[in-house]
């Protein structure tokens, strides 16, 4: 038999308040600090330790399930409040500091700018949330230590090792390059579909939130931006290449600033959507609301973090296009459709295959309309409107219109066989 669950299995809600004072020990004293205004508090270094405490208490507190308790849904509503506004405001104060690095990207005076007004934002959202973080520690019996003057001092620059390790092995920088470049011309084209070009009014912004830039959106942007930036870091950055051609480099600025500031719309967006959502019990949502201006937090992340993200990826449009027009040799050619082999779903998969593996744009022509050969959809929908059709005339990078060539001649996979150097598609396509 299976045994049932017993009472044992309950801590109680007096037995879980005691334990409240030694978990929230090293939480409460920087939130002691931040109460009193304490010196550090605009340090980088003391956020990150309050980000990290807050992290710590709020998997405590959800460990013992605080979150689905009526006497501390609160505090841990409240907890992970602080932990994620205080995570953004360590990104600000980080991307604050790193923009001197980027001065020569246009653009860097207004973000400076708008930077500090958001600052001043989760500043005060931050002190409301440890006002009313006190009161409700209070009144669970909890007490916390006085302020302590902070003993860190400013973060100075990391040094690094010199760059010498011997990257002559063989490793086709160029191939890559021009996946970056096709990789953010992507991203420009998504990022142009956000509608991002202008602020918008506040009262229009939970509707463009949840029609637009949901938290899902937000992490795909994000996550995008993300990679791109870790391919120039695993395969151009100290390279001869980037050397060679030093504007690369502008490349990577443009992705470095605009993933920080995904990173910091993300988790507001996130701060926002919990907020508005049933999962944030009533009381907890209402107590939070009182200190927390949820209409400037979302006029931040969108008006600012998301706007300038968007600003930095398109400024770095030209760029990504000029790295495909160096790095990548473009062809044409005209592909004949062999006796008895009709596009459809199959084998037009076989050729959005083909161009993700290359990662450079591939544009496919019937009849003089055209559309990318890295979208399914697009190619079903040109194919469709032309089904009489007995060539595709395909532009693009040189190394994929051949492999499109091989796969032509071997009737696109409609026989079951394919050369040996198209081995890497899936034969279940």
């Amino acid at each position: 038999m299976t045994p049932t669950p017993t009472q044992d299995a309950i801590l109680r809600e007096e037995e879980f308040a005691g334990l409240l004072q030694d978990a929230s020990a090293e939480f409460g004293q920087c939130l002691a600090s931040v109460q009193g205004d304490a010196q550090g508090f605009d340090e980088m270094g003391f956020m990150s330790r309050l980000v990290g405490a807050a992290n710590a208490f709020e998997t405590f507190l959800d460990d013992h399930g605080a979150r689905q308790n009526r006497t501390f849904v609160t505090l841990g509503e409240a907890v992970a409040s602080v932990r994620g506004l205080a995570r953004v405001r360590v990104d600000n104060l980080h991307l604050v500091s790193r923009l001197p690095r980027y001065k020569l990207l246009e653009g860097c005076s207004e973000l400076e700018q708008a930077l500090g007004e958001a600052e001043a934002v989760l500043r005060r959202s931050l002190q409301g949330l440890v006002r009313a973080l006190k009161e409700e520690m209070g009144r669970l019996g909890v007490t916390w230590p006085e302020a302590q003057p902070s003993k860190a001092g400013p973060l100075s620059r990391q040094r690094q090792l010199p760059r010498n390790l011997d990257t002559g092995f063989a490793v086709d920088e160029r191939e890559h390059i021009a996946a970056i470049g096709s990789r953010f011309l992507s991203v420009v084209a998504a990022s142009r579909n956000l509608g991002l070009e202008r602020h918008r009014r506040m009262g229009d912004l939970p509707t463009y939130v949840s029609h637009h830039a949901t938290e899902e959106r937000c992490r795909w942007y994000q996550s995008a931006v993300h990679n791109i930036q870790s391919m120039y870091d695993t395969y151009v950055l100290g390279t001869a290449t980037e050397e060679e051609h030093p504007w690369l480099h502008f490349l990577r600025g443009h992705a470095t600033v605009s993933f920080h500031l995904l990173e910091m719309a993300t988790e507001l967006v996130h701060f926002y959507e919990r907020h508005e959502s049933d999962i944030r019990h009533e009381a907890a949502r209402e107590a939070i609301a009182q200190v927390v201006p949820k209409g400037e937090i979302l006029d931040v992340a969108i008006n600012t973090y998301l706007h300038y993200a968007y600003v930095f990826v398109e400024e770095a449009s030209e760029l990504a296009a000029k790295v495909l027009t160096t790095f990548v040799s473009q062809q044409s050619a005209d592909l004949e459709l062999p006796e008895g082999v009709v596009l459809h779903a199959r084998p037009l998969a076989l050729i959005v295959q083909i161009a993700r593996h290359h990662g450079s744009p591939i544009e496919i022509t019937i009849n003089g309309e055209s559309c990318s050969a890295n979208s399914l959809m697009s190619l079903i929908m040109l194919a469709g409107n032309h089904p009489d059709c007995r060539v595709l005339h395909a532009k693009g990078d040189a190394a994929a219109l051949e492999d499109l060539k091989l796969l032509f001649t071997a009737g696109l996979g409609e026989g079951g066989k394919l050369p040996p150097e198209l081995g890497y598609l899936s034969s279940a396509s």
